[in-house]
């Protein structure tokens, strides 16, 4: 299973984050939209270990994978892009940057 290698400071909590997967994913071909749930680790080892994730959040993707993709790797490949020059985070507790995750790597678990 493929996963996105960032490290990303959990703002509840200063702690940082590294390894991140997928939980859950929706693909609404009607609606031209894809909903995935990313649950993010201390790291790996400790995912392997049973720990808890830091954070769980879900985002929307406009657009659906291709029928002839795997449509998780398609998601992670979609939250890896750059964030737009003229992209404006909003600024309330509790948000969640759609780009968290811009420049991240995807990679294979081993």
């Amino acid at each position: 299973m493929k996963y996105i290698d960032k490290k990303i400071e959990e703002p509840r909590t200063g702690a940082s984050a590294s390894y991140h997967v997928v939980s859950g994913l929706q693909t609404e071909y009607t609606s031209g939209n894809t909903f995935v749930t990313i649950s993010s680790y201390v790291s790996k080892d400790k995912k392997d270990e049973g720990k808890e994730s830091l954070s769980i959040n879900t985002f929307t993707i406009p657009g659906v994978p291709g029928w002839d993709v795997i449509p998780y790797e398609w998601a992670l490949s979609e939250l890896v892009k750059a964030q737009p020059d003229d992209f404006v985070p909003e600024a309330y507790m509790g948000y969640v940057n759609p780009y968290m995750f811009a420049g991240g790597k995807v990679k294979d678990a081993d």
